[in-house]
């Protein structure tokens, strides 16, 4: 089950993580490396200790892991080193009617990575050739529906969410002093979502 409800954004600053990889590393006898990437996209993951909160900040993460019930139930999240779109290419025009899985582009010389975006923002903008572009956005999914001309570029801007779940089902949380916590939380990407 997912939540589509996102974080207090203000709990981002602080966290640490990003993008993880997963990549088998053998080394041979003549000094080479091989390496098999065993995942075709990254997963995110993040873990931070939020010092001196008040109750208010303490309530609402309680809230959130006791409804998630820990690590059960995904929610979304706002990663702030990475949230954006700015006319973003992920499909190409048939004439037809399409369904297509909104993308980001991740390029490094010559080669690039395509991860789906599968929590957009309400707002998202489609453009075809720098023309809004009439099409369903399903911000639950990321599957975006339009119809567009033969060979013509379809962009998106806009912002997104990841979904995250607890890492676990043990709420980290101690008492500094009076109405003042210090909170420790580890989010993984809900890959499932």
């Amino acid at each position: 089950m997912f939540i589509e409800a996102r974080l207090l954004d203000e709990l981002a600053y602080g966290l640490s993580g990003g993008p993880t990889w997963s990549t088998l590393r053998t080394g041979l006898k003549s000094g080479i490396t091989r390496r098999n990437v065993m995942r075709s996209r990254p997963l995110h993951k993040f873990d931070g200790s939020f010092d001196g909160r008040d109750e208010k900040v303490l309530a609402v993460l309680l809230a959130a892991f006791n409804a998630t019930r820990g690590a059960a139930f995904g929610f979304r999240f706002k990663n702030w080193m990475d949230y954006q779109l700015q006319a973003e290419a992920f499909a190409v025009g048939t004439g037809a009617s399409q369904i297509v899985q909104l993308t980001k582009a991740y390029t490094f010389g010559a080669q690039t990575v395509l991860v789906p975006i599968r929590k957009p923002n309400e707002g998202l903008v489609i453009k075809e050739g720098g023309n809004v572009l009439a099409a369903t956005v399903d911000t639950t999914t990321g599957i975006i529906s339009f119809t567009a001309p033969p060979g013509s570029v379809i962009t998106a801007s806009g912002t997104f969410d990841l979904p995250v779940s607890f890492d676990n089902d043990e709420f980290g949380g101690a008492i500094d002093s009076l109405k003042v916590y210090t909170i420790d939380i580890q989010l993984t990407e809900d890959m499932s979502a």
